[in-house]
């Protein structure tokens, strides 16, 4: 049997109906900023998010203050905490998975800590 080009055989496919179709793309990522510290406060304070299909949340802190981040997430059953990173400009970042398939992270927002809690607003995950 003599070989068909690739095209050939999609559109031959394609018209039988049984064309593959790629699967939807998987949840994003979401990312949380807080620019509130440093001098005229111009600096990245931190950043957090969601990963891992919504199910788990990261906590960096970047700026070398003596204060920590904090990125806080609430899931869809209604449940959240907070994953803390006290270590300033010091590499690693701190991480938690709370959320899973059935009960992914659906809000989350930055804190960066002063004296007291300065947050982001929500967002969606």
């Amino acid at each position: 049997m003599p070989k068909l080009p690739t095209l050939a055989i999609a559109t031959l496919l394609a018209a039988a109906g049984t064309l593959a179709v790629a699967p939807a793309a998987s949840a994003h990522d979401a990312l949380a900023e807080v620019v509130r510290c440093g001098y005229q406060q111009q600096f990245r304070c931190g950043y957090g998010g969601i990963t891992n299909s919504h199910t788990r949340v990261y906590s960096c802190d970047t700026w070398s203050d003596s204060y920590g981040f904090r990125t806080e997430w609430r899931t869809r059953s209604g449940g959240g905490s907070g994953v803390d990173d006290a270590n300033g400009s010091s590499s690693g970042c701190s991480a938690k998975t709370p959320g899973t398939a059935a009960n992914p992270i659906t809000i989350f927002r930055g804190c960066w800590k002063t004296p007291t809690w300065t947050c982001t607003d929500w967002m969606n995950a």
